[in-house]
């Protein structure tokens, strides 16, 4: 969805038209739940969130400023409620909740104990990393953000976010490599 269309979905939505956050929901509404995922490691708890995200941002719609980028904003709405979330919740995460990418695309032929293994395997090394290569990874790898949109979340420079991933990754192959070795 270009800004030019968000833009015209948020004023229909201003005008209360349920079918505009429809739209929206269609196009982003993966998105979001993967971004809710990385942060939280708990699909009901994303799910959930995803459903909260789309009754906010009918509510703030009238919040939203046209022309200073419709995913940075859908985005903070997005990062925000996930500390809300943490906030209000105090727990720890199970660790048997943990899916930190979507491995379909390489597991889709493996039996569930693979899934279950690639999936701790993922865990661990990502928890090599530290939080905020961690949320870097995941923000770029599940939630599909450009390192620019993840620099303005993170109000970080983009150079230094581009840099950190590619740190990450470095450290995530050279790990990988050694387990492969063992």
């Amino acid at each position: 969805m270009t800004d030019s269309q968000f833009d015209a979905a948020v004023e229909r939505i201003r005008n209360g038209d349920k079918n505009a956050l429809k739209l929206i929901y269609d196009a982003y509404g993966d998105k979001i739940y993967r971004l809710f995922l990385s942060k939280l490691h708990n699909h009901q708890d994303a799910e959930d969130l995803t459903s909260d995200f789309f009754l906010k941002l009918w509510e703030c719609a009238s919040t939203y400023q046209a022309g200073n980028g419709h995913r940075c904003w859908m985005n903070t709405i997005a990062r925000n409620m996930a500390v809300d979330y943490f906030r209000k919740s105090g727990r720890e995460i199970p660790a048997e909740d943990v899916e930190i990418i979507n491995t379909d695309a390489f597991t889709e032929h493996t039996t569930a104990e693979d899934t279950t293994i690639n999936k701790m395997h993922t865990s661990h090394l990502l928890s090599s990393l530290s939080d905020e290569e961690q949320e870097i990874v995941q923000m770029h790898i599940a939630a599909e953000l450009t390192f620019r949109e993840i620099a303005v979340i993170l109000k970080r420079p983009l150079g230094t976010v581009a840099w950190k991933y590619r740190t990450a990754i470095g450290k995530l192959q050279k790990l990988a490599k050694e387990g492969e070795l063992v």
